[in-house]
């Protein structure tokens, strides 16, 4: 059976994940993890804490790495190898335990928040990886999948400026997901989903991008921003009693 992260596989290491110290952040470590991440041949709930542990861990590296110009190289293997790709499609498989997704988001949320080189983060937000991740439709009910993925576009959002807004707004096609995924969940019932929201559209609307700007309005004036005035209605009324 084909492996969830291309290629076939190395043979697998039994026992002591948990064994990261300093001398874990070597790129012959992160190969080994590679490694032993296409050695999974499905994402079956056997697997799943394997699954769990290895992504954990690759993260640990990529970020020691990225933090202080520790070894940009740990980076570079994981642009090599297309791991984001990966991860991306691993997250849109129905198959995958709920754990290893969580994982995932969790993974390119930390990356998105700590990556310190302008090229590392380019990198991350190019070949439309990021909005196929974003349009991804997941199980909207499961309240902690919800959460980290909304957490996940506030990542993002917060590294929107005028020149990282060019890998999210299509002005071509006219397709903005950060922005559109995002205000579908204004009246979510879980405030810190609601907060999470409003960050992510002052952070939209903050950058300096008239084209950009433009579609948003439109976008806006006849959802998004009658359904904030109403809650804001709402708000004077309750104030007022």
């Amino acid at each position: 059976s084909l492996s969830l992260f291309g290629g076939g596989g190395g043979s697998s290491n039994s026992g002591g994940e948990r064994s990261v110290g300093k001398a874990a952040y070597t790129i012959d470590h992160l190969q080994s993890l590679y490694e032993r991440l296409k050695s999974i041949k499905n994402g079956d709930e056997q697997n799943r804490d394997t699954m769990v542990e290895v992504i954990r861990q690759i993260t640990e590296a990529l970020i020691w790495g990225e933090q202080n110009g520790h070894d940009h190289n740990f980076f570079d293997f994981f642009c090599e190898k297309n791991i984001l790709a990966d991860f991306v499609g691993v997250l849109g498989l129905a198959r995958v335990p709920k754990t290893v997704k969580v994982q995932l988001l969790q993974t390119l949320s930390m990356l998105v928040q700590n990556i310190r080189r302008d090229t590392s983060l380019y990198y991350l937000f190019s070949n439309n990886h990021v909005n196929q991740l974003i349009s991804t439709q997941f199980d909207w009910s499961d309240e902690e999948i919800l959460g980290y993925y909304i957490s996940f576009l506030k990542s993002l959002a917060l590294r929107l400026n005028g020149e990282t807004i060019k890998f999210f707004f299509n002005e071509r096609a006219q397709q903005f997901p950060l922005f559109v995924e995002a205000v579908r969940f204004f009246g979510h019932r879980d405030q810190m989903v609601r907060t999470a929201v409003r960050t992510t559209t002052l952070q939209v609307f903050s950058v300096e991008d008239s084209v950009m700007q433009r579609f948003v309005l439109e976008r806006s004036s006849c959802t998004y921003f009658v359904h904030l005035a109403c809650h804001l209605r709402e708000l004077w009324v309750r104030l007022d009693q």
